[in-house]
């Protein structure tokens, strides 16, 4: 499992004195405002099984535009895989802003067959400001919506691949989808 990490261990300096915003969006619909503006997730009501070609997992989607002088956004996406599978699963997820995938948060994801869960816990820092790139997420300028998300694929055929489901529930077999949960941070 991914540990999750303070602003400080993602390189954010000062952290908690110069936060310009932050806001927390459970994939449930239901919109949140900010001094930025209104924001609505993607309403997670169901799993999603990953194919061979890299798709957007479902709630990890969000156009953002950060209040004036942010000089990096913080982008925290928490969701489930499900592990339990006869196959070992195989996978590979990455953000994207603006459909651009960001090659430093191409990650794979493995497990050998087992029951359960895996929560996975992505967070990524996006600097503002100078020249761009898509290896770091280096943004030159940021002042109307990009929309970051996270895609998915298994790694072949002969893998699976499926989030935002759990397969068991107090004790008996009971299929359920925890919603995933967005957190925006920006700073200045």
């Amino acid at each position: 499992m991914t540990q999750a990490r303070t602003l400080a261990d993602i390189g954010a300096t000062g952290a908690g004195s110069n936060i310009k915003e932050q806001f927390t969006l459970v994939c449930n619909g239901e919109p949140v405002t900010v001094g930025s503006g209104t924001y609505t997730p993607t309403n997670v009501t169901a799993a999603q099984l990953l194919t061979e070609s890299h798709v957007v997992i479902n709630g990890s989607s969000l156009a953002y535009t950060p209040p004036s002088d942010t000089t990096e956004v913080i982008y925290e996406f928490s969701f489930t895989w499900q592990l339990y599978s006869t196959v070992t699963q195989l996978a590979h997820y990455a953000m994207r802003i603006d459909g651009t995938q960001i090659t430093g948060t191409r990650n794979t994801y493995s497990n050998d067959a087992t029951y359960g869960n895996e929560i996975i816990d992505f967070k990524w820092r996006i600097p503002i400001g100078g020249s761009a790139s898509t290896s770091t997420g280096r943004v030159a300028s940021w002042t109307s919506a990009k929309t970051i998300d996270i895609t998915g694929r298994i790694f072949s055929s002969t893998y699976t691949g499926q989030v935002n489901r759990s397969s068991y529930w107090d004790g008996a077999s009971n299929a359920f989808f925890p919603q995933p949960i967005i957190k925006i941070t920006a700073l200045g």
